[in-house]
């Protein structure tokens, strides 16, 4: 017979799974060639160690609490029991592991064993089998959106049946074709396929609303039905998904007709809003504004009074400037239009500017013409635009390059345009600063919207800046790249007064 502790000896050397014991300090005792292989240790190097050598933190912080804690209270939280826990390898990797402890008393002596089974294979699976059932509830959803797509398709109102044949020719090509492992990033219009599909073919629509091209429609075939794809869609079937693509061009323009809508009805409230706050707060705020000047009058240099008066005035002031932006946001200025030199404009914005830019250090690059041709407009508020355009840039080159640098420029340039008989000047303010992330370029004329400290502005001065150039028939647009450049167009049209509409693209940076 064989003896029972080489029996079990034998056992424990040759187990699948690690098996590690410790005493009642967690000093390793004993390791088996599993665990060895498991952790890449040799048992030379663990056996008088702490285990918590086998774990990363916060195991390994709090391994000696738990078995202190259980041997003075003999709660059980791990012992006898198995749970996942995260072990450490010799090289600092770590894997997941099923942890099993059991206690054993030999005599006065108390033994921890711990049966390790490594479970990285399990997790890889579970987390491959996660990605494919999120992967199959993304082909359903496709799915939904393609049967929706035919739904729309067949309930269309337009002329010679076309929308019957898209849709049968959507179910007699794309239902037969292999797109399974087919890939299409619309972004740069690249896909790939498994290798043994053969080379996609496309058919292309641009979608278009209010002159602009908005997106695009494409239709793939893949496999090895190309070729008979190839030959049921014919050239005049591109009109079919033309017609798709008008389709969903009308949607987007209604769609953005409804938001412009809306989001006028809103800054009319936001108006009417501001403009009874500005009345109700400038009386009192005067008010404040004259006592503050009458206590720095009377108070000696020096004193605390003398100090708080001129805190209470500064502050004061600061509301005052915030009120002057909300009337002006509320458009509440009757100014008549009279013809005015961008030039002059221009030339007084700097001067009041100019120690800031130098301050700054910021290169000015100025190229606006003396020959321009007369502006009819309200040119205090043409200037105040400037100088919040001018602002905002230097705001952005300050807080990309805190010192001198040559390329902390701020460029102004201006152009006189006619199109279709209608002048204009276009102003460009472009400054290479910071850059506005695109998420945000569409909503920095919003008002109140500013990404920057309250004691940097309110929030309007864009907001104010667009009302005034459209109160002028005019357009102010944004284009800018992070890191690289912002610029601020501003296009005026020489007559504010004129029968039809102003004939220019805002969209147009060149």
């Amino acid at each position: 017979m064989v003896d029972d502790g080489k029996w079990t000896w034998a056992i424990v050397e040759s187990a699948v799974d690690g098996i590690v014991t410790i005493d009642n300090c967690g000093v390793i005792e004993y390791i088996n060639p599993a665990a060895q292989t498991m952790f890449g240790y040799t048992s030379e190097e663990l056996i008088g160690q702490n285990v918590d050598t086998l774990m990363p933190s916060p195991y390994k912080e709090n391994h000696d609490g738990y078995l202190e804690s259980y041997l003075k209270t003999g709660v059980r939280k791990i012992i006898g029991k198995g749970r996942e826990v995260v072990a450490r390898r010799k090289d600092g990797s770590t894997f997941p592991v099923k942890l099993a402890v059991s206690e054993v008393k030999l005599g006065d002596k108390i033994i921890f064993t711990g049966v390790i089974h490594d479970i990285s294979e399990q997790k890889e699976a579970q987390a491959e089998k996660d990605r494919l059932l999120q992967e199959l509830n993304w082909r359903n959803k496709e799915l939904n959106c393609l049967f929706r797509v035919g739904e729309i398709i067949r309930a269309g109102k337009v002329g010679g049946g076309e929308f019957g044949e898209v849709s049968h020719l959507l179910h007699s090509t794309i239902a037969d074709a292999d797109v399974s492992g087919t890939r299409i990033a619309v972004d740069d219009r690249e896909y790939t396929s498994d290798p043994f599909q053969a080379t996609p073919w496309k058919l292309h629509a641009d979608i278009v609303a209010e002159n602009r091209v908005r997106g695009h429609i494409e239709v793939f075939f893949v496999g090895e039905q190309t070729e008979e794809a190839l030959r049921v869609v014919q050239k005049d079937k591109l009109n079919m998904i033309r017609a798709v693509a008008s389709i969903f061009g009308e949607a987007i323009g209604r769609l953005e007709a409804e938001a412009k809508v809306m989001q006028a009805s809103k800054l009319a409230s936001i108006g009417e809003l501001a403009a009874g706050v500005g009345h109700e707060i400038n009386n009192p705020i005067n008010g404040i504004i004259n006592c503050a000047d009458i206590l720095i009058k009377e108070s000696a240099d020096g004193t605390k009074s003398k100090q708080f008066s001129e805190l209470i005035r500064s502050e004061a002031d600061r509301i005052a400037n915030i009120v002057r932006d909300l009337l002006t946001f509320s458009r509440q200025d009757k100014k008549e239009y009279s013809a005015a030199r961008l030039t002059d404009i221009v030339d007084g914005v700097l001067t009041l500017s100019r120690k800031g830019l130098e301050k700054s250090f910021i290169h000015l690059e100025t190229d606006v013409p003396e020959d321009l041709p007369k502006l009819e407009c309200r040119s205090e508020q043409v200037q105040q635009v400037v100088m919040n355009l001018i602002i905002n840039a230097m705001h952005a080159l300050d807080e990309r390059y805190s010192s001198h640098d040559e390329n902390k420029i701020l460029r102004i340039t201006a152009r006189a345009f006619s199109e279709a008989e209608y002048p204009f000047i276009k102003l460009i303010i472009r400054d290479h600063g910071t850059g506005i992330l695109p998420a945000h370029q569409d909503r920095v004329f919003d008002p109140f919207f500013t990404t920057k400290g309250r004691d940097q502005g309110t929030g309007l001065g864009l907001s104010v800046s667009d009302g005034i150039i459209k109160g002028h028939n005019g357009s102010i647009t944004v284009n800018s790249n992070i890191g690289e450049f912002t610029e601020f167009i501003v296009e005026l049209p020489l007559k504010n007064r004129y029968g039809g509409e102003l004939r220019h693209h805002p969209e147009r940076t060149s």
